[in-house]
């Protein structure tokens, strides 16, 4: 799992999510008013989009198939703080990979 960025601003977000690796995956987000967000199965190769509103605080996201996430397939986000910066656009991107 690889975020294009670790840390943004809070508001509404929509995550293009991309899977590169051989077997399926999914992203799953939960944190401050996130609690069960997550993009449906994405086949290898595929793609999906999760839009969420973030709040400030911290994020995990990871897969939620079988046991990706114990594998290490998670990140965390931070939201707000420290004059973090909204991308020119809402859209930002995870990459999925491995097994």
């Amino acid at each position: 799992m690889a975020p294009s960025k670790t840390e943004v601003a809070p508001g509404t977000y929509t995550l293009l999510v991309e899977n590169a690796g051989a077997v399926a995956h999914s992203l799953a987000v939960s944190g401050p008013g996130v609690s069960a967000a997550h993009t449906p199965t994405i086949s290898p190769g595929g793609r999906a989009q999760l839009t969420v509103t973030l709040q400030t605080g911290t994020y995990d996201l990871w897969c939620p198939i079988d046991d990706h996430r114990a594998l290490g397939m998670d990140t965390h986000l931070k939201v707000g703080g420290g004059g973090a910066a909204a991308p020119a656009s809402n859209g930002a991107t995870a990459s999925t990979s491995g097994r």
